[in-house]
């Protein structure tokens, strides 16, 4: 049967061409297209697809946020995120919680279809190049900055996070240091410049 896919898209004549276009490879077959995310874990159970094609936003809900449980419940489905939304935090936290690919819906039909080929027979990780800036903050900084983002005091981001404010003050010293500005003020203004924050990203 070849590649066996199910895609998620809210955009759903979007959707459905990409899965025509899928359809017509040899070895591609899509099981099902859809734009309710609420159908998303029953077609996972039933139809045991080898790979998740999904938009990053589903009717204005960040799919990102829930991704990681979604791959440690299903870890013989890979998750490729299939998205019109070029915001450099989005791949960071996309590749952070587990998919194996990030591909923009800009990209050519061959560039998409090459990279499920890599994923399925050759179980490769697209993880591509990612700016500077995501390769030196971790995870926990970049967190803390969209906390930051929101005014939230080094005493709130402690108590938010179960952490120490010891420890928030060290990170929050350390973010301020990489993106080589002077404040915590700075870091907001240029995390915001460089995508790193997007106020939609939720915790």
């Amino acid at each position: 049967m070849g590649i066996k896919i199910i895609m998620l898209d809210d955009q759903e004549m979007v959707g459905q061409g990409i899965a025509h276009l899928l359809s017509a490879e040899t070895d591609i077959d899509v099981l099902k297209a859809f734009s309710e995310l609420h159908h998303l874990e029953y077609y996972i159970e039933t139809l045991l697809p080898d790979i998740v094609l999904c938009e990053a936003k589903i009717s204005g809900i960040n799919m990102l946020l829930n991704l990681r449980a979604l791959v440690d419940k299903y870890d013989k489905t890979r998750f490729i995120i299939l998205t019109g939304y070029d915001i450099e935090e989005y791949k960071a936290r996309a590749y952070d919680n587990g998919a194996v690919a990030f591909i923009l819906k800009e990209e050519s039909a061959d560039y998409l279809i090459d990279s499920l080929r890599k994923v399925y027979y050759f179980n490769r990780n697209l993880l591509t190049e990612i700016k500077p800036e995501y390769q030196l903050l971790t995870v926990r900084e970049r967190e803390i900055l969209a906390l930051v983002a929101r005014d939230m005091t080094n005493k709130e981001i402690s108590e938010a996070l179960f952490v120490s404010k010891r420890t928030v003050e060290y990170q929050v010293s350390s973010l301020i240091r990489k993106l080589e500005v002077e404040s915590r003020v700075g870091a907001v203004i240029k995390g915001l410049k460089l995508g790193i924050i997007e106020e939609d990203i939720r915790m």
